[in-house]
């Protein structure tokens, strides 16, 4: 979950998260619902673009540019370079929607760039309110390569939720979907991570 970056400050924004592997949906959703998750966007098809300059530079630095179509809303979307960490996921995480996502591929296009990984997925996304002002965004999400919970917050509270949930940090996954997708058996036979009918 992105933190807050007081006015004037400089401090970029920064995504905390993990990826958990998911052996039952069923058991999961009522595990979230009986923890106090609350649904805010039901299940719904998420489709993402991912661009870059030809030789993928932006991707060797570790950097990503992408844009998001979910739930009615398109958003465009940079991830900076991860910090260090054993367990979590740590990168600045700046996002914006989009009014016309058609003006947008152009514009990207014109500056030279290309799409070169698409992936999609069914999300559902949940929250959940802790003390004083805090909150976890957990979202389910099935792919075509499995299903799996992404949980954002602070380390703390990941920590708390997935303990919960019955995972331990041995089970938390840093890696993208597009990293995930590359070590899959699905990456013989598809160039993206899309579902057969897409």
């Amino acid at each position: 979950m992105r933190s807050e970056t007081p006015k004037g400050s400089k401090q970029a924004p920064l995504e905390i998260e993990v990826k958990l592997r998911i052996r039952n949906l069923r058991r999961l959703r009522r595990d979230l619902l009986a923890m106090g998750c609350k649904e805010t966007v039901p299940r719904s098809l998420e489709r993402n673009w991912t661009w870059d300059f030809p030789g993928q530079p932006l991707r060797q630095q570790g950097k990503l540019l992408r844009v998001r179509q979910f739930a009615g809303r398109c958003l465009l979307t940079f991830k900076g370079i991860a910090r260090p960490s054993r367990h979590f996921k740590i990168r600045e995480e700046r996002e914006t929607e989009v009014q016309d996502p058609e003006t947008l591929n152009v514009i990207l296009g014109r500056l030279g760039l290309e799409v070169f990984f698409r992936y999609e997925k069914y999300r559902t996304s949940y929250l959940l309110r802790l003390r004083g002002r805090r909150s976890v965004a957990l979202s389910v999400d099935e792919t075509p390569i499995g299903n799996y919970l992404e949980i954002e917050g602070t380390e703390a509270d990941i920590h708390r939720v997935a303990e919960k949930l019955g995972f331990d940090q041995d089970a938390f996954i840093k890696e993208s979907y597009l990293a995930l997708f590359a070590k899959s058996r699905s990456r013989k036979s598809q160039r993206d991570m899309v579902f057969r009918n897409s």
